[in-house]
């Protein structure tokens, strides 16, 4: 219990990438904030996430245990290909639901583009895209973890080889023991008990994992002034009903602020920010 007599809450940031941390293609890494006790299976029993998310897969192919990743889903590959009996009436079915299953859950986004181009072309010595993303991950879920007087935190994701893992971790931490101009480590950094790097099928966190894959290029997509979605075999609607589903759950510290200065962040940032049009 906090001093108000309030129970305090457990958190964990699920995190997931779309693009490349090198060359000059756009950088997204997007953050997944889920209470860690409607999130993580514990005990060998399954959180409220996983519930939801075996109901959602049974009614979209028939299969509650098939692990979902958006760019397999998205190219109709293996397993969501024809090979596997999946149909074009399961992804048809699948697209048409996710916008609704997605804003049924209980989640916050924090969401960060990074432009390398315009990194490289305004910055002599730019820096690495991973210090950048996680500078501002980091800023606003200290912002996030204070504004909720949250127990405590930790950051989970996938791994990858063991290279990248290291190169992710090492971001991590430089921001997590120094801080940045607008981040004093001082506040929240104790609350912060984990930094987790886990199988994609990691019995404890797969599925928070899974919603952060399923959000992360869509958002990476539309904050880009993209259409959020091509998927093969489906004829997907303009309006971007992913985005339309979630916006509002993108962290904004006030709910009178712009949330592309918080949780939809694209950086560098170099002119005003003009109004906001989903397309």
């Amino acid at each position: 219990m906090s001093q108000s007599g309030i129970a305090q809450k457990k958190y964990v940031m699920f995190i997931d990438e779309s693009g490349k941390p090198y060359g000059n293609s756009p950088f997204t890494v997007t953050g997944v904030i889920m209470e860690y006790i409607y999130s993580v299976n514990a005990n060998g029993k399954n959180s409220k996430l996983k519930q939801k998310l075996m109901a959602f897969k049974k009614k979209c192919f028939g299969d509650e245990n098939i692990h979902l990743h958006l760019k397999q889903i998205l190219q109709a590959q293996s397993p969501f290909d024809i090979n596997n009996g999946i149909t074009t009436k399961h992804l048809q079915t699948f697209w048409q639901e996710l916008p609704i299953f997605l804003h049924g859950l209980d989640f916050s986004i924090i969401s960060v583009t990074v432009d390398k181009d315009k990194l490289n072309q305004y910055y002599i010595t730019p820096k690495d895209p991973y210090d950048v993303a996680f500078a501002h991950i980091l800023e606003a879920f200290y912002s996030f973890i204070s504004l909720n007087n949250a127990k405590s935190a930790r950051i989970v994701l996938e791994s990858r080889d063991d290279y990248q893992n290291l190169l992710v971790q090492k971001a991590f931490f430089d921001i997590f023991n120094t801080g940045t101009i607008h981040l004093n480590v001082k506040d929240n950094s104790d609350k912060i008990k984990g930094f987790i790097f886990a199988d994609k099928k990691d019995f404890c966190y797969q599925s928070g994992l899974e919603i952060a894959d399923l959000v992360c290029n869509p958002l990476s997509r539309v904050r880009r002034g993209l259409k959020e979605v091509n998927p093969k075999y489906v004829n997907y609607p303009e309006h971007n009903p992913i985005f339309t589903s979630i916006c509002d759950k993108i962290f904004k510290g006030d709910p009178n602020h712009d949330f592309r200065n918080w949780g939809f962040k694209k950086v560098p940032i170099l002119k005003k920010a003009r109004p906001w049009k989903i397309v």
